[in-house]
């Protein structure tokens, strides 16, 4: 199952908008972070979706340098992993942790002076991942499935 928080639209219109992505992912991870706080987690999902969606248009437009592009993807990964754990959707939780930690290995690839910072990120996500040994091969797995709600999209 492929997760999608943002429609098509939105996600066009952030792309070709980095200031405006940068303040929708702050108002989505802002909501999302209250929800979270407040114990309301179904309430919190789509608002901290849409900001991890957002954070990697974000990472892809180059909105922001490339350390703050990626603290943004990692913040809004991790609470949607422990929203998805919560929640009691622990193949989606790992799915997440999953597509996160490949997009920063890509990172990692074409940004050889974040190197070291990335490495670290890295070793913190395979380790909460389940993974005490990084291996890329087993990290590029794809955990997809086809239970879940589809109305977790928001706008």
């Amino acid at each position: 199952m492929k997760l999608r928080f943002l429609c098509a639209n939105h996600k066009i219109q952030l792309a070709n908008k980095p200031r405006q992505a940068i303040n929708c992912w702050q108002n989505g991870f802002d909501t999302g972070q209250f929800f979270f706080d407040q114990e309301l987690w179904r309430d919190a999902l789509p608002h901290i979706g849409c900001a991890f969606e957002t954070s990697e248009i974000i990472m892809t437009s180059k909105a922001v340098d490339t350390k703050s592009a990626c603290e943004l993807f990692i913040c809004s990964a991790t609470l949607l992993a422990d929203t998805f754990e919560t929640l009691g959707y622990l193949e989606q939780s790992i799915e997440i942790l999953w597509s996160t930690i490949n997009r920063l290995e890509r990172e990692l690839a074409s940004h050889t002076d974040e190197k070291s910072w990335i490495n670290q990120q890295l070793s913190a996500l395979y380790e909460r991942a389940g993974l005490n040994n990084h291996s890329a091969a087993f990290a590029s797995s794809n955990f997809e499935s086809d239970s879940f709600w589809a109305s977790n999209t928001a706008h």
